[in-house]
C-alpha cells in the first residue's frame, strides 16, 4: 500500500494547478456603459453581471479590457476563455458557444438633435456624404457587404463621436446604449449623451451575448446559462441593467 503514497502525494499537488488552470479568462472591450475601463479595473453593465455570475457559481476568473479584434481571435482559438458581450448572428454562431442574452441594443443611423435630417428611405442614406461606423463592428462588415458606398470606417466609437458633433459627418451608426457615456469615457469632451442625437433612420435590433471558446463543454454552458436564467427570473438581473442603462429596453 505505501508504495502508491508517493503517486498520491503527487496527483495531490497536481491538483491545485489544475484547477487553476481550469479557471476562465474573460475579454471584453471598451464599450461604455456595458464594458470600459476604470483605475484599471474592468466595469460597466456586462463586467458587473459576469462577475455576479461568478459568484452565483462559485468560480473566480480575470476579465481584461482589450481591442476588440484581439479578444475576438483569442477566444475563437483558445480554451478556457470568453469573451462579452459578443452580437449573435447567424456568421458567428459557429464558432462559439453561447450564453445569454445579456444586451439589447437597437442599431440605427443617429444625427445631432435638431439636425433637421429627414430619411424615409434606405437610397437617401447614399446622399448625406460620409456615414461614420467603426471599422470593427459587425454593423460595418454587414454595410460594406451590402455595397454601402459612402460608408466611412474609423478606429474607434469616440472618433465618429467627434466627427458627428464637429460637423464632419451628418450621420453615424451607433446602438442606442453607446450614448450612455460612463466612467474615463464620460469625461471626454466630445462624449455625446443620449439627449444630445436623434434617430434619423432606424436599422435593426441585435442581442448581445458572452461567448465561449467553441470546444467548450456544453455542461459548461448549460450551468452558466441557468445561473443567467435565474438572475433573470429573482430580478438581479434587471437591477444591474436598469442601474447601468436606466429604462434601456432589456433582453428576455
Amino acid at each position: 500500500m505505501f508504495r502508491y503514497l508517493p503517486l498520491l502525494a503527487c496527483l495531490l499537488l497536481a491538483a491545485p494547478a489544475r484547477a487553476e488552470q481550469a479557471q476562465l479568462q474573460f475579454y471584453t472591450e471598451e464599450y461604455a456603459p456595458v464594458s470600459f475601463l476604470q483605475n484599471g479595473i474592468a466595469d460597466g453593465m456586462a463586467s458587473e453581471l459576469v462577475r455576479a455570475l461568478l459568484q452565483r457559481l462559485g468560480e473566480t476568473a480575470s476579465i481584461q479590457v482589450v481591442p476588440w479584434s484581439r479578444g475576438y481571435h483569442i477566444v475563437q482559438n483558445t480554451p478556457g476563455t470568453a469573451l462579452f458581450a459578443t452580437i449573435r448572428n447567424a456568421e458567428r454562431e459557429p464558432h462559439f458557444k453561447w450564453v445569454g442574452p445579456i444586451m439589447l441594443a437597437q442599431d440605427a443611423y443617429y444625427g445631432l438633435k435638431g439636425s433637421g435630417l429627414k430619411i424615409d428611405q434606405p437610397a437617401q442614406l447614399h446622399e448625406v456624404g460620409p456615414i461614420a461606423v467603426p471599422r470593427n463592428w459587425f454593423t460595418y462588415q454587414e454595410l460594406s457587404a451590402a455595397g454601402m458606398p459612402n460608408l466611412l470606417g474609423v478606429t474607434e466609437p469616440e472618433q465618429m463621436f467627434r466627427m458627428l458633433r464637429h460637423g464632419r459627418v451628418k450621420l453615424i451608426v451607433a446602438d442606442n446604449l453607446s450614448f450612455y457615456a460612463r466612467g474615463e469615457a464620460a469625461q471626454q469632451v466630445d462624449s455625446l449623451g443620449p439627449e444630445d442625437v436623434e434617430v434619423v433612420y432606424p436599422y435593426r435590433s441585435s442581442e448581445g451575448y458572452i461567448t465561449f471558446w467553441p470546444g467548450t463543454d456544453d455542461a459548461v454552458i448549460r450551468r452558466w446559462q441557468a445561473a443567467l436564467d435565474a438572475m433573470k427570473a429573482d430580478g438581479s438581473f434587471s437591477r444591474i441593467y436598469q442601474r447601468w442603462l436606466p429604462g434601456a429596453q432589456e433582453p428576455r
